[in-house]
């Protein structure tokens, strides 16, 4: 437990957005497209996007972007994942 939560930390220190004190990244609506685009702009970069993808995903983040991906895209990659789940069994 401590170490996962040692490596989550790591993660997040080394992030693109780290010390950021807006909330660019949680536009009120994912139709500010602008927002949006600025925020995944941000992420495009980012040396630890992979795992803050797979972070917001195994934590069940529903708000926000995270790794790049919006709430939406995200529940479309997760549904992915699962029915491809499915069919490897």
């Amino acid at each position: 437990m401590f170490e996962q939560a040692l490596m989550e930390t790591e993660w997040r220190e080394l992030a693109a957005c780290a010390g950021r004190v807006d909330d660019l990244f949680f536009p009120v609506n994912e139709s500010d497209f602008a927002r949006v685009r600025a925020a995944k702009a941000v992420c495009e970069g980012c040396p630890v996007r992979a795992e803050c993808l797979a972070y917001s995903i195994e934590t069940g983040q529903t708000e926000g972007i995270w790794g790049g991906l919006t709430s939406r895209e995200r529940r479309q990659l997760r549904r992915k994942w699962k029915s491809a789940s499915r069919r490897a069994s």
